[in-house]
C-alpha cells in the first residue's frame, strides 16, 4: 500500500512540474507499447454432453504505431497498425486503423483524447474501435511521452456448431455457420510521439 501511495504521489508531482509543448503543424508519428485485459467465459463440452464454462482473465501485449499530419496545435489525423498477442490462448489482435486525436492545453496540463476506427485483421476481418484518454509529457523539443487508457472493441469470426445425441453414448457435432463477434478489452498504452 505504501509503495502504491508513493508511486501516485510521484506521478502527481511529475505532472505538476512538467509542462509539455503543444505539437507543431506537420508530420507526426507515434510508437506505443499497448496492453489489453479482458475477461471471458471459456467453455468446452465434456463426454456426457455438458457445457463446462470457466471465467478467465486474459492479457494481451504488443505495440501500435501511427503516422499522420498535425493540422494545428490541437488536432491530428493519421493511420496506423498494431499487433497484440495473448500467450495464454495463443490469440492475436491485429488492428489496422485511422486515428483522430485532440491534444488539449489546460494551463500547464496537457491531456489528450484519441479515437481509432478500423479493422481487426486477425481471426478473419472484424471491426476495431478504440477510444482513449490520457496525458502527454514533454520530452525534449519535439517529442512527448504519452500515457493513456481506454476501451477497445475487436471483432472476429468464429465457426458455430450444434451437437445432437445420436444414441445415449454417441454425441455428434454439426457445423451451423460462421458468425461475427466482438470482444471488449480494457486497454493501456504508453509510448512516444515524434
Amino acid at each position: 500500500m505504501k509503495r502504491t501511495i508513493i508511486i501516485l504521489l510521484a506521478i502527481i508531482t511529475f505532472v505538476n512540474i512538467s509542462e509539455a509543448r503543444q505539437p507543431q503543424r506537420g508530420y507526426r508519428g507515434f510508437f506505443e507499447w499497448s496492453s489489453s485485459l479482458r475477461t471471458e467465459n471459456l467453455g468446452y463440452i465434456d463426454l456426457l454432453g455438458n457445457l463446462i464454462t470457466n471465467h478467465e482473465s486474459t492479457f494481451y501485449t504488443g505495440f501500435t504505431t501511427s503516422h499522420g499530419y498535425q493540422i494545428n496545435q490541437m488536432f491530428f489525423v493519421g493511420g496506423g497498425f498494431g499487433m497484440e498477442r495473448c500467450g495464454k490462448l495463443d490469440n492475436w489482435v491485429a488492428p489496422l486503423f485511422v486515428e483522430g486525436r485532440a491534444d488539449f492545453k489546460l494551463g500547464k496540463y496537457t491531456p489528450y483524447a484519441d479515437l481509432r476506427l478500423g479493422a481487426n485483421i486477425a481471426e478473419g476481418i472484424g471491426v476495431y474501435f478504440s477510444p482513449t484518454i490520457g496525458y502527454r509529457f514533454n520530452w525534449g523539443r519535439k517529442m512527448g511521452i504519452n500515457i493513456g487508457a481506454g476501451l477497445s472493441l475487436a471483432g472476429y469470426k468464429a465457426e458455430h456448431y450444434e451437437g445432437t445425441f445420436i444414441s445415449p453414448d454417441y454425441f455428434e457435432m454439426h457445423y451451423v455457420a460462421t458468425r461475427h463477434h466482438v470482444r471488449p478489452y480494457f486497454s493501456f498504452r504508453i509510448g512516444i510521439d515524434f
